[in-house]
């Protein structure tokens, strides 16, 4: 194992992996996981104004990343009392004003021809140029001086894994209780209400940012919905869908490392990890099920 170019892969994946889970897991009770989707697009200009503020991967990226994806679901929000065409037509259309404002400032700002950010980062992630040279042993990781080499994009998935768990654990009473009766909650606790709608959007905005730096559009996808519909299939509880789903998480990451191995073995070839990543998360997440109710039958009877 090469700790300076296997570490941070592993750690930006999993952390990334939570921060999805999380808000994944707000938004598919309520059928609105397509957000999810339109989300890890419409990020993108917030993404490109964090770079042109910062000239690298600083933490203004993250800022710009919220503010969008906050512009984004109030918009989605606005347009959902002013058309009567059903669910998700809201979504459609503001998505690819935001995706295609990114491209355009992706072109304008000549960010693609600098290598921090380009359309290729953007579909496939860039997990196989993160490299901490500084990580050479295991014990290093107990070194302050070594986490200020660490890869921005590593750093950034962990603070926003730890800020967007900070949260949904602080918040997780309106949480729970939004996601059983919303409109009973809007109604008796307008203030619980308001508090989980900005909590969402804040845990959907560091998710897209994260998954879209760290594993492009394709996994931010895969993660936002494939474990928490696993996690659904075994567990009746929140809490209880964040472990399975982090499990399963788990799981396809190793399963993903193994297969990158075993293909570069066989075939000479390394193939890239986000591709194998998205597809070992969706079939894990469709075996979830049928497993799950196998289970059921085999328990015994109280």
């Amino acid at each position: 194992m090469l700790l300076s170019q296997d570490v941070p892969i592993l750690l930006t994946l999993l952390s990334a992996a939570v921060t999805a889970i999380l808000a994944g897991s707000l938004l598919l009770p309520r059928g609105q996981i397509m957000i999810s989707e339109a989300a890890s697009h419409a990020v993108l200009p917030g993404l490109i104004l964090g770079f042109v503020l910062s000239g690298d991967h600083g933490w203004e990226v993250l800022l710009g990343a919220v503010l969008v994806i906050a512009l984004f679901v109030v918009g989605v929000g606005w347009l959902r009392t002013r058309h009567s065409f059903g669910a998700g037509v809201e979504i459609a259309a503001l998505f690819p004003i935001f995706f295609g404002v990114g491209i355009i400032a992706l072109s304008l700002t000549g960010l693609e021809d600098t290598g921090m950010i380009d359309v290729d980062h953007i579909l496939f992630g860039s997990l196989e140029l993160l490299l901490w040279f500084e990580l050479v042993d295991w014990q290093d990781l107990l070194r302050p001086v070594v986490w200020t080499s660490a890869p921005p994009q590593m750093l950034a998935s962990l603070v926003s894994c730890v800020l967007g768990l900070s949260l949904c654990l602080l918040a997780y009473p309106f949480i729970n209780r939004s996601l059983m009766d919303q409109r009973f909650m809007t109604l008796k606790t307008p203030v619980g209400a308001a508090v989980v709608k900005v909590l969402e959007t804040l845990v959907i905005a560091l998710a897209a940012a994260a998954c879209l730096r760290a594993a492009g559009v394709v996994v931010a996808i895969a993660l936002f919905s494939a474990p928490v519909i696993a996690g659904w299939a075994f567990a009746r509880t929140l809490w209880q869908v964040w472990l399975w789903a982090i499990a399963v998480a788990i799981l396809a990451i190793v399963l993903t490392y193994a297969t990158s191995l075993a293909a570069l073995a066989v075939l000479g070839v390394e193939p890239r990890l986000s591709g194998i990543l998205a597809l070992w998360v969706v079939a894990l997440a469709t075996l979830a099920a049928p497993l799950a109710r196998q289970l059921k039958r085999a328990r015994p009877l109280p």
